[in-house]
């Protein structure tokens, strides 16, 4: 199922580092520049979602989303072979993800499948609060 173009999904586990305004740096496997697939441009402003339940794009099955709504700027976007990230890259990032290993673990949990399905590319997207 598609996001509307004009969002940026988070999932219930980060709704409080949300809130607060402490998520600043997420990553999504593969090339998410847009006009790629659920990609982004520099400087676009979007709305940040929670989603209360996940959906499933093989089924056709949308995510159900709370009502909060923020709006946020992707003040940094690029796409980088992920063994070539650094520490410095995590600045940001959620508690549970802050080396290649954790991020390698999370995608897999959130994408069911490899980095390698994903040419072993990951996009960083640097966002602000508005």
């Amino acid at each position: 199922m598609d996001l509307a173009r004009d969002e940026m999904a988070f999932r219930k586990t980060y709704e409080k580092i949300v809130h607060r305004k402490e998520l600043t740096t997420v990553f999504r496997p593969g090339n998410r520049l847009f006009p790629n697939y659920r990609g982004y441009k520099p400087l676009e402003v979007v709305t940040a979602r929670i989603i209360e339940k996940p959906g499933c794009d093989a089924q056709k099955i949308p995510p159900l989303f709370s009502s909060f709504k923020a709006t946020i700027r992707i003040s940094d976007i690029r796409t980088v072979d992920i063994a070539d990230l650094t520490p410095t890259d995590f600045h940001g990032s959620s508690p549970d993800i802050q080396n290649v290993e954790d991020l390698l673990n999370h995608l897999e949990e959130i994408y069911a499948q490899p980095i390698e399905n994903f040419d072993n590319t990951v996009t960083r997207i640097q966002i602000q609060y508005l």
